[in-house]
């Protein structure tokens, strides 16, 4: 029976990835979370996981998950996975992202060298890109543009160098923009379907407020990803890259506006100078043809479908408030 552990299982990919991995059949499932991380997220699958509580950048706590649960599999996704928090906490993102990675590589190394580990990397790693480069392949030249987009590239080469050093079978995603509920309000899309809810509820002006509307993202349903991630971790050569990506950029702006049609009310939008980032690539856009290749994987869920999944999650969220 196949051991997998992931962290930071009570993120939107981490829990969405529990609740795929509980519908497999003989698998064994534990998570590793933070102390203070709300666990209902984890709900539905909480009779069917063992869970460790603790914290990325406490070394003890990390090995004693890996060494107690002694995985086949390691998703590591527990990270300050924030750009825009990462230029106010530099430090603190370099240390849970990086120390972090040390920590469940060490932890791997020393007490389950049989296991595959996946490193959730990121697209900031790519930073501008010019545009003959779109979309983007593997091979592109990183060039982040922000301390979080910094701390992913020592995530990777910290995976890669792991493997080249010890052998430990190291898989990282450079992952694109993924969306999904549970996801909080601090991602662009969340906040436009968060203010519409409050609008709708009578709680909020009829006013969204925006930042950049120009950049074109490339995002992917976190349902999408865990299929993914499952199907890329069994097969997938230690010390490889791979693009998460759906393969479209949309454009921010007319994101905004299928959220306002969605609306019930009506309401206007304003760009919010505090909102704008003092680096902003202008496309994110991901080639996921090495990806698909080798796992047969394509994504299901279209932007359409995410911008109406989210309203009604957040029009639920603000009625329980």
């Amino acid at each position: 029976m196949p051991r997998v552990l992931i962290t930071g299982a009570t993120g939107p990919v981490g829990s969405s990835l529990a609740e795929y991995l509980v519908q497999q059949p003989n698998l064994e499932l534990s998570i590793f979370k933070r102390w203070r991380s709300d666990a209902r997220v984890l709900a539905t699958v909480q009779h069917r996981i063992r869970m460790y509580e603790g914290d990325i950048e406490d070394a003890y706590a990390v090995t004693d998950a890996i060494e107690q649960s002694q995985p086949d599999y390691v998703f590591h996704l527990a990270a300050q996975s924030y750009p825009a928090a990462s230029w106010g906490a530099p430090v603190a993102t370099m240390r849970a992202n990086v120390e972090g990675t040390i920590h469940v590589l060490e932890a791997v190394r020393r007490f389950a060298p049989q296991a595959r580990v996946h490193i959730a990397g990121s697209s900031a790693q790519y930073g501008v890109v010019p545009p003959e480069a779109i979309p983007i392949q593997e091979h592109q030249q990183m060039r982040p543009a922000s301390p979080y987009g910094i701390s992913k590239v020592g995530q990777e080469l910290l995976g890669l160098q792991y493997f080249d050093s010890y052998g430990v079978k190291t898989v990282v995603t450079r992952s694109f923009n993924h969306v999904g509920p549970r996801q909080g309000d601090r991602t662009a899309i969340q906040t436009f379907c968060r203010q519409m809810a409050l609008i709708e509820a009578g709680r909020q002006e009829p006013v969204i407020q925006v930042g950049n509307l120009e950049p074109r993202r490339d995002y992917t349903h976190v349902d999408d990803v865990a299929r993914a991630l499952w199907a890329l971790i069994q097969v997938a050569p230690g010390g490889t890259v791979y693009n998460m990506c759906s393969g479209v950029a949309t454009r921010i702006g007319d994101i905004v506006e299928m959220v306002v049609q969605r609306g019930r009310v009506p309401a206007t939008i304003y760009v919010d100078p505090t909102r704008l980032r003092p680096v902003d690539e202008p496309v994110l856009r991901g080639d996921n043809t090495r990806l698909c290749e080798l796992t047969g994987w394509r994504p299901e869920i279209t932007m359409s479908q995410i911008v109406d999944q989210l309203l009604d999650y957040w029009r639920q969220r603000i009625r329980d408030e």
